[in-house]
């Protein structure tokens, strides 16, 4: 008995030493893979880098051009017809929408709905539950809904960690309007600022499960939500003058299909998507997705690294193009470059004539002279921010060089 005994405290040990073994090679094995994956992305951004002060010269706009269609659209933005029925602007918000749209940038109605937007009297108000943070979904006169992203921070507010960290910032959304309509790709929804009273405008037309997420707190209206991050220790307050300022966008009332992005994080801590480990991960993409989808996803690479939106793990197609939705997380932190963002331009090295022209033209301070041109930017972009986007797009100069030099780019 004692010799069994003895016999099977060898073969626990054994075992144990065996499973510690293999254990430890994995971790080992996941270590290098890291290590390598690390060594190689840290190789690109590098490369990447390197070419920023030759691309500053060689991109330079030595040219004026006739940006007819940014003038048009800013031209538009700020005009206003009077007497005009609300349900005649929206019509017309509705009829632009298509799967090359969501607005269009030529309508001599655009201010009109901007107008509307930021003034027209709020007939309902309730929860929006899509997404993880708090929003309001509001119906407004003239029987158009729209989405309301409050203000969380001031927008001087840097925000450090992850590319995805903190709530969503406000001015994010609204710049990506002008940003699309700058590049040519009017997919954004319509958006503007707005400044609503909690107490006047949504109090007295509120839903019951809404009203039950507002409340007083200091003498000023605070309200919470129902959302996956909503909870009533985190509200989102009127200011001293009692209001809540805010993007309120258009409610685009199509069927938009989801799709989980190839370029997915894994927001788990220390753990790493595939994407950020294979060097060659665009091969195991192009079979899965057609070539137009993923030029799609190259321009939304690169609309998002101008921003810094580096939170698109979905994104939504209309009959099959990618649209521009969700865009709060961008406006971050001036002072960072997240280059990852840029994944599927240097990683399938593939881009469209047409992006490629237009980024072309916005070069040599064409870029920042339009952002700036916005009207009231300064209410919800710093210059910092400015500065940001316009060394960025020499980033993506730099990008596109390393996949000519590296990559057999033309």
């Amino acid at each position: 008995m004692m010799f069994r005994a003895h016999r099977t405290i060898l073969m626990l040990f054994i075992a144990l030493i065996i499973i510690f073994t293999l254990t430890s090679l994995c971790f080992i094995k996941i270590l290098n893979r890291r290590e390598e994956a690390d060594a190689f992305k840290i190789k690109v951004h590098d490369y990447i880098l390197s070419e920023l002060p030759f691309v500053q010269d060689k991109f330079r706009q030595r040219h004026n051009f006739n940006d007819t269609l940014w003038d048009s659209f800013l031209k538009n933005t700020k005009t206003l017809t009077p007497n005009l029925k609300p349900e005649h602007v929206w019509n017309k918000v509705r009829s632009w929408v298509s799967k090359t749209q969501l607005y269009d940038p030529e309508s001599p109605d655009l201010g009109n709905a901007l107008g509307l937007l930021r003034s027209a009297k709020i007939l309902k108000a309730d929860v929006d539950s899509r997404g993880t943070q708090l929003k309001l979904l509001l119906t407004l006169e003239g029987g158009q809904q729209a989405v309301f992203k409050p203000k969380w921070y001031p927008i001087d507010k840097v925000i450090d960690g992850h590319v995805y960290a903190g709530k969503d910032r406000y001015g994010s959304e609204i710049l990506a309007l002008y940003l699309s309509a700058i590049l040519h790709k009017p997919l954004t929804p319509l958006v503007t600022e707005r400044n609503i009273s909690l107490g006047r405008e949504i109090v007295p037309v509120a839903t019951k499960r809404l009203l039950s997420t507002i409340f007083s707190y200091k003498s000023l209206l605070c309200v919470y939500g129902k959302c996956f991050y909503c909870k009533r220790e985190d509200p989102v307050c009127e200011d001293g003058s009692n209001l809540l300022s805010g993007a309120i966008l258009v409610n685009v009332n199509v069927t938009f299909v989801n799709n989980r992005s190839p370029w997915q994080r894994t927001y788990k801590k220390g753990k790493l998507a595939l994407w950020e480990t294979l060097d060659d991960y665009c091969q195991l993409v192009k079979p899965k997705i057609s070539t137009h989808r993923l030029l799609d996803l190259v321009d939304v690479s690169i609309f998002d690294f101008l921003l810094q939106n580096g939170d698109r793990h979905h994104y939504e197609t209309l009959d099959g193009n990618v649209v521009l939705l969700d865009n709060g997380k961008g406006l971050g932190n001036p002072y960072t470059h997240h280059l990852d963002i840029l994944a599927p331009l240097y990683q399938c090295c593939i881009l469209r004539n047409a992006t490629w022209s237009r980024l072309q033209q916005l070069g040599g301070g064409m870029l920042k002279r339009h952002l700036e041109s916005v009207p009231n930017i300064s209410n919800f972009v710093t210059k910092e921010h400015i500065n940001a986007i316009e060394h960025r797009l020499n980033i993506i100069y730099a990008a596109v060089e390393f996949c000519r030099k590296n990559r057999g780019m033309p």
